[in-house]
């Protein structure tokens, strides 16, 4: 039997969401609603005052009921939020059908960016991994068959025996190509074992007939130029490591000299020219690095003349290759553990799994849907199927602060003329007195409990 408690409350959000209210944020008055939505009076008021008492509305006395001005950065036990709109999603549709038939209490939202329930990309988790519930019971339950599942994409999110997110699809990124852009320019198709200076090459001669934006989506955005100091056998922590900041180490300083190398070489005027990767499934870029979720979005657009290609190999480097995910993750507030389960067995279900699979959208978590996308005749399959081995997912920036601190040190170094050599030392130092005070901290508060605990013992 349809809540109509329930559906009051996704009306509402679904105004809120959608922009349709007054420029005030007022609300349609209860009578106006309870008409609107073929609901009684009394059920539409107790849904506003719950809403109310989550913080989501706030009532003026004769004015009328508000959004409250915070409404977007409450946390609600009903939402699943998305790290992005849904329409960028193409498994989202599908999804939201699934969960109105069978969790109808649940409601979709990326305007309120956490909610219990939410859907995170890879470092997203990582850093954020602290709030969230341990997922390991939940995922043993709904996967008693473990073999049944890829297992590598699902370790990166471990914490000890701490599970932070559930991945319900992956994928190693690649190097998509516009093969009409390099015909129209007169560049050849790289073979697959190529190397940096044939990249650079297919750079020169693109930058011919095209104009630096069309030729290569370069940007300082974490997920590209990790790519590439990976690609050159260096990284950015190593806890196993005597001193575990290898961020001022000669292969990272490699990786991200020849990133900032490519910038120049695409510069016009001085500054380059970030291009979105939506242009690439219009025709209007020649190269981008993405994952198989791509393959989802090129399919919804239609494009074709397209093929992948592994990242150029650098010299004295490795074939490693970036892990993107997308999980359910569950906050350490959630008071229905019922709900979270039947959510997890929905997005691992055969049902859904085999229809991201149909979708080309990432690779299913769930190996019989993974070879089932995997075995049709889409570019690209064979070499995402190879890359699988190559994929690396843990950079150890463990928390938001550690990840603004690097991304942020190291967009600034590739965006500008700082000696890479010097900018680097400086950073990782600036990492090295953030592990020491986080350390000092620790160990502060342990001493703390320790106190507070013969205090107690004593009393």
């Amino acid at each position: 039997m349809e809540n109509k408690n329930v559906l009051v409350r996704n009306h509402v959000l679904g105004l809120l969401e959608g922009g349709s209210l007054s420029g005030q944020g007022k609300l349609p008055g209860a009578r106006e609603l309870a008409s609107q939505l073929g609901i009684s009076l009394l059920t539409v008021q107790n849904a506003l005052e719950t809403l109310v008492n989550e913080g989501v509305l706030r009532v003026i006395p004769r004015q009328g009921t508000f959004a409250d001005p915070a409404w977007e950065n409450r946390i609600l036990q009903s939402n699943i939020s998305f790290y992005m709109p849904e329409k960028h999603l193409p498994w989202s549709f599908r999804f939201g059908e699934i969960v109105a038939e069978h969790l109808p209490q649940l409601h979709l939202t990326h305007r309120m960016r956490n909610g219990i329930f939410e859907i995170r990309p890879t470092l997203d988790v990582q850093t954020r991994h602290k709030e969230y519930l341990d997922a390991e019971p939940l995922f043993r339950t709904c996967c008693p068959n473990p073999d049944e599942f890829f297992d590598t994409p699902v370790q990166a999110f471990y914490y000890g025996k701490k599970l932070a997110g559930i991945p319900f699809l992956f994928s190693p990124r690649v190097l998509f190509v516009n093969l009409k852009m390099l015909e129209q320019a007169g560049c050849p198709v790289p073979e697959p074992d190529w190397m940096w200076e044939d990249f650079l090459e297919c750079i020169r001669i693109l930058r011919k007939t095209f104009a630096p934006e069309c030729v290569f989506h370069w940007s300082p955005a974490y997920f590209l130029w990790m790519n590439f100091v990976l690609r050159a056998g260096g990284a950015l922590i190593d806890p196993s490591a005597p001193d575990p900041v290898l961020i001022d180490s000669e292969k990272t300083r490699l990786g991200l000299q020849l990133f900032r190398d490519l910038r120049r070489l695409l510069e016009k005027n001085g500054s380059y020219h970030p291009q979105g990767i939506y242009a690439f499934e219009h025709g209007k870029l020649a190269f981008m690095v993405d994952a198989r979720q791509a393959v989802g979005r090129l399919l919804k657009t239609g494009m074709d003349g397209w093929t992948t290609l592994p990242l150029p190999h650098i010299p004295g480097g490795c074939d490693t290759t970036i892990q993107a995910t997308e999980l359910l993750c569950i906050r350490k507030e959630c008071v229905n553990l019922d709900t979270a389960e039947q959510l997890v067995n929905l997005l691992l279900s055969e049902e859904f799994q085999d229809h991201i699979a149909d979708l080309g959208y990432g690779i299913p978590l769930r190996k019989s849907s993974a070879e089932r996308s995997l075995a049709t005749s889409l570019p690209g399959n064979d070499l995402f199927r190879a890359e699988l081995k190559n994929m690396c997912s843990r950079y150890y920036l463990d928390s938001e602060e550690l990840a603004a601190l690097v991304s942020t040190g190291i967009g600034e170094l590739l965006t500008g003329n700082q000696d890479i050599e010097q900018g680097t030392a400086e950073l990782a130092d600036l990492v090295r007195s953030y592990f020491r005070i986080q350390r000092k901290t620790a160990l502060a508060e342990q001493m703390t409990e320790e106190r507070f605990s013969i205090y107690e013992r004593g009393a």
